[in-house]
């Protein structure tokens, strides 16, 4: 049975079809053909024809979580709140996890002894870290390890738990991840992924997105009496996003204690949203095209370089982090266009920023003991400095290099489509001889560097290269 959730994304998708037909049609000028009117009418037929498989489906779902949710209710007014008795829910049909979870959050009690194995939490946030830290370690638990305690208390609180996982293989894929889980790895995505952070981002309702994107103006001109005035168009085109998956797989010890669900969660949400972040700023800063490394995207670094007018080169000479001048950034920040709502940031590795930035900052004098014994703020002539480790740190010459520092604003520059949350999964084969378990951890999305000018445009976006010699 499908959910109202697949549902939506097919209707999505038809939608998707039809406006591609239109928009067809619209580049070249021109009314449907009838072949084409004949595709569109189809297909709108059969998005209107899933109406009402919509309705009914989220009738079924809205009353298997009304029942969930009395049998929940039912146990913690006969005095049972531990999830331990009473009979498994009946789970309906998802592909995702907390569906019917209700208020599990404000329900879910952690054990002191839980809470005494991980006295400290470094990722889960909040007045409620706990509570979501226990949520995920049961549901890694029982999805993860096969554990039969954890796996009956996800059921009672209506956690989706596959079979195939309560039999320790999982070789064929994955399950979406509970939400207290996925908020973490998203919030922890984000702190370590400045593209993310940046870059204007757009949920994706299928594998392929399309966005319009404004390239020209109205003009206006000056005109005598009588005079035929001359017609001018705002000129659109459109930003095309197609989902990529990436992967990471990882070891981990298949020897754990049921009180460490907690710690587990921590650590295995910060190594997860690491992996994911770095990737991703890879991809959006040194995306050369390729397929296996960058899964075909090409970053700033790549963009920028084909779009001249937007890149400046430093003086002649300056071909280190630590010869860089005043004169190279604020070139940068004179040759940025004064779009309307551009808010510009540097970007820039951490071993650049202190060879150069820095230094600079330090040689203009005037510093006082606060500020040479505290902690300094990442700001640069007037704007915020962010620092992107997967940037160029080499601190030696290097000649006609690219891409040693940005400034500009991502968001105007770049779009980011997110296709769907992360999914685990998990296998017992893969690392049998170490005793440890394979966990596959999964996502899709798309970057696209679309505004950074051309010849002889510069765009949202400034690149700095050091000169040939």
């Amino acid at each position: 049975m499908p959910t109202s959730t697949q549902i939506r994304e097919q209707r999505a998708e038809l939608l998707d079809r039809a406006g591609a037909i239109n928009a067809l049609a619209d580049e070249q000028n021109r009314d449907l053909t009838p072949e084409e009117k004949a595709d569109f009418d189809s297909i709108m037929a059969e998005h209107d024809g899933l109406d009402g498989d919509l309705q009914r489906f989220e009738a079924y779902e809205a009353k298997a979580k009304a029942i969930a949710e009395a049998r929940i209710n039912n146990r913690i007014s006969a005095g049972d709140h531990s999830g331990r008795a009473g009979q498994p829910l009946e789970q309906p049909g998802t592909d995702g996890a907390g569906e019917i979870e209700g208020d599990l959050i404000n329900r879910v009690k952690v054990p002191m002894k839980a809470r005494l194995m991980a006295p400290t939490l470094r990722n889960f946030q909040g007045p409620t870290a706990y509570e979501e830290a226990f949520i995920s370690g049961q549901w890694i638990l029982a999805n993860l390890y096969g554990n039969q305690k954890a796996t009956k208390w996800c059921l009672d609180n209506g956690l989706s738990v596959r079979d195939a996982m309560t039999e320790g293989n999982n070789t064929k894929g994955g399950l979406l991840v509970p939400e207290e889980f996925s908020a973490t790895l998203i919030r922890l995505v984000e702190q370590y992924g400045i593209f993310r952070q940046k870059a204007y981002i757009w949920p994706m309702a299928s594998d392929t997105a399309t966005i319009p994107r404004r390239t020209g103006g109205v003009t206006v001109y000056f005109v005598g009496e009588n005079e035929e005035i001359t017609d001018s168009d705002m000129s659109l085109d459109q930003v095309t996003l197609t989902a990529r998956k990436v992967a990471a797989l990882c070891k981990w010890s298949t020897e754990l204690d049921e009180d460490s669900a907690i710690q587990i969660a921590d650590l295995l949400a910060k190594e997860i949203a690491y992996a994911m972040a770095v990737k991703e700023d890879a991809c959006g800063f040194l995306g050369t095209g390729a397929g296996t490394t960058y899964g075909g995207i090409s970053g700033l670094i790549t963009e920028c370089a084909a779009a001249t007018a937007t890149v400046v080169t430093a003086a002649t000479g300056n071909t280190q982090f630590s010869t860089l001048d005043l004169t190279d950034f604020e070139s940068m920040i004179g040759k940025l266009p004064e779009f309307e709502g551009i808010n510009p940031e540097w970007y820039i590795s951490k071993a650049g920023w202190a060879a150069s930035m820095m230094r600079l900052a330090d040689a203009a004098g005037g510093n006082t003991a606060d500020v040479i014994e505290g902690k300094r703020q990442r700001t640069f002539l007037g704007y915020p400095v962010n620092v992107v480790q997967s940037m160029n740190k080499t601190l030696t010459a290097q000649t006609s290099t690219s891409g040693l520092c940005y400034f500009g604003d991502l968001s105007m520059a770049c779009t980011m489509g997110t296709r769907r949350g992360m999914t685990l999964g998990v296998s017992n084969d893969r690392y049998f001889e170490y005793d440890q378990l394979a966990i596959k951890a999964t996502q899709r999305f798309d970057i696209n560097v679309h505004d950074v000018g051309d010849t002889s445009n510069a765009g949202a976006v400034i690149m700095l290269s050091t000169p040939a010699s």
